[in-house]
This record gives C-alpha cells, structure tokens and sequence, in this order.
C-alpha cells in the first residue's frame, strides 16, 4: 500500500482527497494537516509515501517552499503541489522545488488517480498552461 499525505486547509478539500484516496484500492491514508509546516515533522514520525501538498494552507504556509525542504531531507518521497488557484509563476515554482507533480483541484476524481499512479510510477506531471 502506498502510504499518502493529504496536507490542505480547506475542509472541502479534505475530505474530497480523503474519499479519492479511500476509494482507490492501492492507497492508504495517513494522516491529514492543515499547514504546509507541519509536514515535514510528520514525515520524520511516520512513514510516507506520497504527499498531496496545497500550495497555500494555514497561517499562510506556503505549500511548495515545504516541498523543497521535504524534497532535501526526504528525496523519495513523491510529492503532488495542488491548488485551485491559477497562478501561472506555481507550476515552474514547483518544478524549483523538485514536486514530482502538479494537479488541478477542480479536475476529476479519476484525473487525481492517474496523476497519483503516474507519479508513483515515476513520471512528473505538470499541465501544460494554468485553466
């Protein structure tokens, strides 16, 4: 089983990646924080596989700057930068950073799936241009 992080602020948002991630049969939560900060001490306790990071979560953490310091102390954890907001200057930040991939929250539940299994399997993901 593929152990995921979900790290995000909106309640919403949450529980719609809790549900993805339950509903898929190779992937098992971990647990879930709602500040980019905090993530990587939860990766120090416990064994991850796969964060989804947002980009901008409680007391106004920045998502992908975790990212780059996770990436440094935990190079094999693959990790997926989410947002909702389309700011062209994130994806090339978040490729900076070295996330493995990127993802759309108002995609699809399936869309979410693909990217997580694609990732796990080594590719990166980013779109082409913000929606």
């Amino acid at each position: 089983m593929i152990r995921v992080l979900i790290v995000e602020d909106q309640k919403m948002a949450q529980e719609n990646m809790e549900a993805i991630i339950k509903s898929a049969e190779n992937y098992t939560l971990v647990g879930i924080i709602p500040n980019a900060a905090d993530a990587e001490l939860f990766c120090m306790r416990s064994s991850v596989d796969l964060v989804l990071m947002d980009v901008c979560t409680a007391r106004d953490e920045n998502g992908i700057e975790a990212c780059g310091v996770i990436k440094k102390k935990f190079p094999g954890i693959k990790i997926i930068i989410v947002t909702s907001m389309a700011e062209h200057t994130f994806i090339e930040k978040a490729r900076e950073a070295r996330a493995d991939s990127f993802w759309y929250k108002d995609a699809g539940h399936g869309e979410l799936i693909a990217v997580m299994d694609r990732t796990m399997a080594g590719e990166r993901i980013f779109p082409d241009k913000t929606p």
